[in-house]
């Protein structure tokens, strides 16, 4: 019997069959103009995108694609907006510094250039001045668009509202300072990720507040934990180091859920080679994990379903560094159904690409995804 997105989506994550697998889009601003272009959609919005380029794409365009799930993220805060950085740089909350840097496929991305914590002591972190998470106009933004997407619509919501805790450090101390001052200073490093996780649990708070009686999937921020090549970090750093933070938040949201929507299933983002952090995600309160980067080292998809599938659920999958941006049809429907053999028995799945979505992956591409997926991703015989 055919579904609709929202059910589609909550038997998935509840490790059932759905009638498909169901699909998830998160575009980057340039790529996702391209897509509007190529589909000729001509919708009046005003499109925005934060400090990695993600855009929310509009309603009108993820079901002109069969796609399942939809984003809501806090509002802006009513405050007075600083003046522009006279040097044409950007400032966010954190006082993180970024200069805009265009790619060579097409498209740009933020990159830091000035850390603004790189030789601070710990006495430092006392009068820093953090980011007040309590400021009118958060919330009601989210509240608004999430109400309208639950009455309105089909889709399922997913709400993303306080951004990382490792990574929010390593953007305020550099990557080099980060890596060295979290091997040999504890003690500051420890000051830091909790005043981090106090406010990314705050942010999450409002916006749990504002949307969670709305939403089926919560997205606790995105950790990348992984390289390429194996894990970031040693199995004991991860552990003592980084895994009470984000254990802390993870359950401070649960908490909250189960007080409000209990069914609503966390999510976590890691890119790169986690395979060995995921019993420990998974006893810290992480119900699914994004985005199966499929040529990391130790994240086999079948692997991943065999050892971990019973417990939590897999979003992405779909290789972003050389099948979709460069692939044929032939290998994008090839790479689709080798992920939906090997994720989506039993439910459990959502099928995405294995990131966002950049300005090399032509639009096409990304059709013949959905396509092959939808032609490959029928339950009972999925695959």
């Amino acid at each position: 019997m055919a579904m609709n997105s929202r059910e589609r989506v909550i038997k998935a994550i509840n490790h059932q069959e759905p009638d498909r697998v169901p699909l998830d889009l998160n575009p980057l601003n340039d790529f996702y103009l391209n897509l509007k272009q190529y589909l000729h959609l001509e919708i009046e919005e005003q499109v925005k995108h934060n400090f990695a380029m993600e855009v929310v794409p509009h309603p009108l365009v993820l079901e002109k694609l069969g796609i399942d799930i939809t984003s809501v993220k806090l509002g802006s805060p009513k405050v007075k907006k600083k003046e522009p950085r006279s040097d044409g740089y950007i400032e966010d909350e954190w006082g993180v510094v970024y200069r805009v840097v265009a790619q060579p496929g097409g498209g740009s991305y933020c990159e830091v250039v000035k850390p603004p914590l790189k030789d601070a002591k710990l006495s430092d972190l006392v009068d820093y001045p953090w980011p007040v998470p309590d400021l009118p106009g958060r919330g009601e933004e989210a509240e608004k668009n999430a109400k309208a997407l639950y009455e309105d619509t089909e889709f399922a919501i997913l709400g993303r509202f306080g951004g990382p805790i490792t990574e929010t450090a390593l953007y305020m101390l550099g990557m080099e300072n980060w890596m060295i001052r979290l091997a040999s200073e504890p003690e500051f490093m420890e000051a830091l990720l909790g005043k981090i996780t106090d406010i990314q649990i705050a942010l999450d708070r409002i916006g749990l507040e504002a949307t969670a009686k709305y939403l089926q999937i919560f997205k606790a921020s995105g950790e990348d934990l992984g390289m390429q090549t194996g894990p970031l970090y040693s199995m004991k750093m991860f552990r003592n180091q980084l895994l009470p933070h984000l254990k802390r938040r993870f359950q401070a949201a649960r908490k909250y859920l189960d007080s409000v929507n209990p069914s609503v299933k966390i999510m976590l983002h890691s890119c790169g080679s986690i395979s060995r952090f995921i019993p420990d995600l998974i006893e810290a309160g992480i119900d699914i994990i994004d985005p199966i980067q499929p040529r990391a080292a130790e994240m086999n998809s079948a692997d991943l379903k065999a050892k971990f599938g019973d417990r939590i659920s897999f979003h992405g999958g779909i290789d972003i560094q050389q099948v979709l941006p460069f692939g044929t049809k032939e290998e994008i429907e090839e790479e689709v159904k080798n992920r939906i053999n090997s994720l989506g028995p039993g439910g459990g799945y959502i099928l995405a690409p294995a990131h966002n979505v950049q300005a090399d992956v032509k639009p096409e591409n990304i059709i013949y995804m959905i396509e092959a997926a939808k032609k490959f991703g029928i339950y009972p015989h999925a695959g």
